[in-house]
């Protein structure tokens, strides 16, 4: 399993109502992507927005993350996004968990 952490600045002033809009725009984009696990949002509140992926393979992860992706990121939002890849060796997935209590 694969992990990638892209941040990228986002305008000043921009409200947390702002970046969802932006956010949930994009989203169909990643819907039924091969390969990608999960997807999850980020906003600081204060200029960094971003995402935080779950990939099964790196294979799948690099077939996103090319020149093309990041010439789109860096006109959407004036500056380029960082990229971290991680392989991910131990995983806790609480909301997969189901017990169940005498």
């Amino acid at each position: 399993m694969i992990a990638a952490l892209v941040l990228f600045p986002v305008p000043a002033g921009t409200t947390m109502e702002q970046i969802k809009v932006a956010y949930e725009l994009s989203a169909p984009r990643f819907t039924g992507m091969p390969g990608l696990l999960s997807k999850h949002y980020l906003f600081d509140g204060a200029g960094q927005g971003g995402a935080f992926y779950v990939w099964s393979t790196r294979a799948d992860a690099e077939a996103l993350y090319t020149e093309e992706w990041r010439q789109s990121l860096t006109q959407r939002y004036g500056a380029p996004p960082t990229l971290s890849i991680y392989e991910v060796p131990v995983a806790i997935d609480n909301a997969a968990a189901s017990r169940t209590f005498s």
